[in-house]
């Protein structure tokens, strides 16, 4: 705890694009903040000469209990699947040794960032993000899980692909996904919200979607950017395309 009563926040997966754009939140904010990574190097690239930086690996059980020393609240940001087709064992692994470690040093919270998903999502990543959650939730302290679509912000992955596609294509052929709808929430929305339900006991145990007031296609984001940099993108979408032809199309271009 700070001098002005705040307590001590730990960012795990610091490293990445949420995690480092809410150590940077919390840092405005006045919070104590240890910042993980399994990359050291990465966090120190940062110049956060106010953040307590650490290197801890969620797959490895004895590196959490220095790090998780006198912590009031945990920010899981934890994913695997650079790790290829095992990444939800490896991500369900994961959970499980943060929600033990949590419990032995008695977090009050932790806060869990997942995915927007359907009732039977067919995703597996979406499947792995909702059973990270739920394995989370089976240990002893409370989680409150946050769940998000697209992100609108720089460094989103997705939100980066639009804005390539847009800058560089005025005639784009497209797979069936930009018909699909998005509930888009600004980056900075979601890292407040991130940083705001732990004041809040009644959001503990509680599960929340998050998601900015408009219901869109991919397609309507992608000529309502193109509105604002003065562009008109012509969205040609065909429904033979798959996702791994999609895939190739789409690294070739971003």
């Amino acid at each position: 705890m700070n001098e002005d009563g705040k307590r001590l926040a730990l960012v795990v997966g610091a490293s990445g694009y949420i995690g480092t754009n809410l150590v940077e939140f919390l840092r405005a904010e006045g919070h104590p903040v240890r910042a993980v990574s399994r990359n050291l190097e990465v966090l120190a690239g940062r110049d956060w000469d106010d953040v307590e930086l650490c290197r801890a690996d969620v797959l490895q059980p004895d590196s959490l209990d220095v790090v998780l020393q006198d912590v009031d609240t945990a920010y899981y940001l934890v994913h695997s699947m650079a790790a290829g087709r095992g990444f939800p064992e490896l991500d369900a692994q994961a959970a499980r040794n943060f929600a033990g470690a949590a419990a032995r040093h008695r977090l009050r919270r932790i806060v869990y960032l997942g995915g927007l998903t359907p009732k039977d999502p067919r995703s597996k990543h979406l499947q792995s993000r909702r059973q990270t959650g739920d394995i989370l939730r089976e240990g002893r302290v409370p989680v409150t899980e946050l769940r998000a679509g697209m992100i609108i912000g720089p460094g989103s992955a997705a939100w980066e692909v639009i804005r390539d596609l847009v800058n560089h294509l005025p005639v784009m052929v497209t797979p069936r996904w930009v018909s699909s709808r998005s509930t888009p929430i600004a980056l900075s929305n979601l890292v407040h919200y991130r940083a705001a339900v732990p004041d809040h006991a009644e959001t503990a145990g509680q599960i929340y979607d998050v998601a900015g007031p408009d219901v869109v296609t991919y397609g309507e984001i992608m000529r309502r950017y193109g509105r604002l940099v003065g562009r008109e993108p012509v969205i040609i979408p065909v429904p033979v395309l798959t996702p791994r032809l999609s895939s190739y199309w789409l690294r070739f271009v971003t």
